[in-house]
């Protein structure tokens, strides 16, 4: 399966979005400290844009839509032992529940996360990782890219 990681500037988002990456980055340290939102890819097309699904602030929860990806703002893993199935399936389960703002902080700041509603890297470990609602984009990114392969040159290279 592959997922993609952003590393964008929120600038063009609300100030809530941006409030909440610039957050998200104050507990992040390491190669993906700049990553603050993930998505998985469910499907690409053949006008280079792709399908991606994930819990989103900005979207207000899970959900999937059909997006061009800017290499400028995204890295891409590919995590072959992930199957694209078991996402596929995990989105027709959960898509329409809200976003846990809550819970992302968590990851960062005490608090708790909400069961019935999710954070975008806690969306797509979910049906790969125990503990998913512990790790923040960055740990998510630096997991992919370890068990998998970064891709981010191939992908966008087509």
């Amino acid at each position: 399966m592959k997922i993609a990681f952003y590393i964008g500037d929120h600038s063009s988002d609300t100030l809530l979005v941006q409030a909440g990456c610039w957050i998200t980055k104050l507990g992040q340290k390491g190669p993906y400290s700049n990553v603050t939102h993930c998505e998985a890819i469910h499907a690409e097309h053949k006008d280079g844009s792709v399908t991606i699904a994930s819990s989103s602030l900005r979207d207000k929860g899970v959900r999937d839509k059909r997006v061009t990806l800017n290499p400028a703002h995204w890295i891409v893993a590919n995590v072959p032992q992930w199957k694209l199935k078991d996402s596929v399936e995990f989105l027709a389960r959960t898509k329409g529940l809200p976003y846990d703002l809550h819970g992302a902080l968590a990851t960062i700041l005490p608090g708790k996360e909400n069961s019935t509603h999710w954070f975008c890297n806690e969306w797509i470990a979910y049906p790969y990782l125990k503990a998913a609602s512990n790790f923040g984009p960055h740990h998510l990114a630096a997991i992919c890219m370890s068990i998998g392969d970064d891709i981010t040159e191939e992908f966008f290279s087509k």
